[in-house]
């Protein structure tokens, strides 16, 4: 049997998680069963997906609200959608955000073509979620939280975000000796309030005023130039506690296992988080790991097995929680192990592209049985 050409639609001119997660995706599919052809605007996304062997559809896939020529631009987008669809005989389309999952709901009804849902948000129930589930043949979300506001439970499947865990394996007897000197607790999110960096600010304040051998650093940038202003607040905020030489704001970071290495201690306050890409891959690195426990974070890390989760809000009781780690490092140690050894069994990026690949499969009528990932693939 040929293999089966699809298109992948995502807006994002950055990488995000979600886009992260699509392009490990593209890089784990058999492709002696699968052609992806991937529609996005110019930018990094389009650029990586290239450079993973992927076909790429370049167009501008633009703001839909508060824009005056949206619907011009929404048509024009939408027919070049239909034409690339046509034209490589794409069999399903698969929507990959929110803004992108429009313009592939448009383009896949033109054409006649199922429509997969993939689910990276954790939405409020309203009228984008009821278009959503009636348009879709199926949806994939990243978490049962994510799934819960959906109205098409029979076509939703959970499926978890994927890693590869050796590509943050490291020697961590460094870390246990950085950990008797000095500790740095990281949090890695993009900037956005739901993130929580407010109340990492405000754990901070706590965790090194007691502390005098802890800094804190607070990962991430305003990658989708949708945040100065909160970038701002946040800085302000950390130079009236007076504490600039403990608590760092650094800007964003492209590489994630180089900044996860240099960490002792992870923490995550996000609220609503859909299930943060970004804890697997603290997981992996053997980081004891702090968290709200909110969304779809317990979903992966299990409270005082594979990581410490408090509840959502308590900025209180995440210090706590974080000097209770720093000053019992036998138990950090040991939190970070079996995080570690969770995400080798659960999380592992192969094990999520095979359960995709199911679904592809049952969308596209593929009966056969075997799910495999293509013996080329890296991982």
């Amino acid at each position: 049997m040929p293999a089966v050409p699809l298109l992948f639609v995502d807006h994002a001119t950055a990488l995000g998680g979600a886009e992260n997660i699509l392009l490990l995706l593209l890089e784990h599919l058999d492709r002696d069963r699968f052609v992806p052809h991937l529609a996005a605007s110019p930018g990094l996304l389009a650029a990586a997906g290239r450079a993973r062997g992927v076909t790429v559809h370049e167009m501008p896939l633009g703001r839909l609200r508060g824009e005056a020529t949206a619907a011009w631009r929404f048509a024009r987008a939408v027919r070049r959608l239909v034409q690339v669809i046509r034209r490589e005989r794409c069999a399903l389309i698969c929507a990959n955000s929110m803004r992108a999952s429009l313009y592939a709901a448009a383009a896949a009804k033109l054409t006649r073509r199922p429509l997969l849902w993939h689910v990276h948000e954790i939405f409020a129930p309203g009228p984008y979620v009821r278009l959503m589930s009636g348009l879709c043949a199926g949806a994939i979300a990243v978490s049962a939280s994510a799934a819960k506001p959906l109205r098409c439970a029979a076509k939703v499947r959970v499926i978890h975000n994927g890693v590869r865990p050796d590509d943050f394996a490291g020697d961590h007897r460094e870390r246990a000796a950085r950990l008797r000197a000095a500790t740095l607790v990281g949090q890695v999110a993009r900037l956005q309030p739901w993130k929580g960096q407010r109340d990492v600010i405000a754990a901070a304040e706590v965790v090194v005023s007691r502390r005098p051998n802890v800094y804190v650093a607070i990962i991430g940038g305003d990658i989708f130039g949708d945040a100065a202003a909160y970038e701002a607040e946040l800085k302000r905020s950390v130079a009236r506690c007076g504490l600039s030489d403990r608590i760092r704001l650094t800007g964003h970071q492209t590489d994630i296992r180089a900044t996860l290495a240099a960490l002792d201690i992870f923490v995550n306050a996000s609220v609503d988080e859909p299930f943060a890409t970004v804890l697997l891959e603290a997981s992996a690195a053997a980081l004891p790991i702090v968290a709200y426990a909110s969304g779809g974070v317990p979903e992966a890390i299990v409270d005082g097995e594979t990581g410490v989760l408090v509840p959502p809000g308590d900025h209180a009781r995440l210090a706590a929680a974080l000097l209770e780690l720093i000053a019992d490092p036998c138990r950090a140690r040991a939190l970070g192990e079996a995080a570690r050894d969770n995400v080798h069994t659960r999380f592992d990026i192969r094990r999520m592209a095979g359960d995709v690949q199911e679904v592809l499969a049952a969308l596209v009528g593929d009966a056969a049985p075997a799910v495999t990932v293509a013996s080329g693939a890296r991982g």
